[in-house]
């Protein structure tokens, strides 16, 4: 029991901790991630026996998942020439292609924090992410928000409640989702005196 116990505490499969980080944005089950664990730690060839030594899963179980990740482009079929024969092998590429497209689409969702961190020369609050989150969810464009953001940092006010004076009257105005280059016929937005509206 104890050596069992040993046995399983060993490491014998390592991964990129940016993976797992990632891994959950994709449309993977846990059967399909193992099979990739093992072409990314073992062998990058569908030997069904050796993958078998590693995962109890059975031949058609297996060519399953394989098929699925395939059909979910996941990973591909390449052929290399070795000598006088040709061997098939199984590219991972797609797979890191996946997790670096997802990598940049989540720093995307994170460059308006950084915009307003920038501008404000702070971290924001827990309560101003929070805020910033609410008009995203409210369908409210991030290009209208910086250009709120640029108005009030160009009448030298840095706070969320202007920002949102800025919003709420412009949403009232029809020009939601537009970014202010965008939108015409802006001089009596400009011209109000938001510092005085509470």
């Amino acid at each position: 029991m104890k050596e069992l116990k040993e046995f399983l505490k060993t490491k014998s499969f390592v991964i990129n901790s940016s993976v797992l980080k990632n891994i959950c944005n994709l449309d993977i089950s846990l059967k399909e991630f193992i099979l990739i664990l093992y072409f990314i730690n073992i062998d990058n060839h569908l030997d069904l026996e050796s993958i078998k030594k590693y995962i109890e899963l059975s031949d058609e179980e297996i060519l399953n998942i394989y098929t699925s990740l395939i059909n979910k482009s996941l990973i591909e079929t390449k052929l290399n020439k070795n000598g006088t024969t040709i061997e098939e092998e199984v590219s991972l590429d797609l797979f890191y292609d996946k997790l670096i497209l997802n990598k940049k689409e989540e720093k995307k969702e994170t460059d308006i924090f950084e915009v307003f961190e920038s501008e404000f020369g702070r971290t924001l609050s827990p309560i101003e992410y929070e805020t910033i989150n609410t008009w995203l969810d409210s369908n409210i464009d991030e290009e209208t928000i910086k250009s709120a953001l640029k108005e009030a940092v160009l009448n030298g006010v840095t706070n969320l409640k202007y920002i949102n004076s800025i919003l709420y009257e412009w949403t009232k105005k029809g020009i939601k989702n537009k970014s202010l280059e965008e939108t015409k016929d802006f001089k009596d937005l400009f011209d109000y005196d938001w510092l005085k509206d509470e």
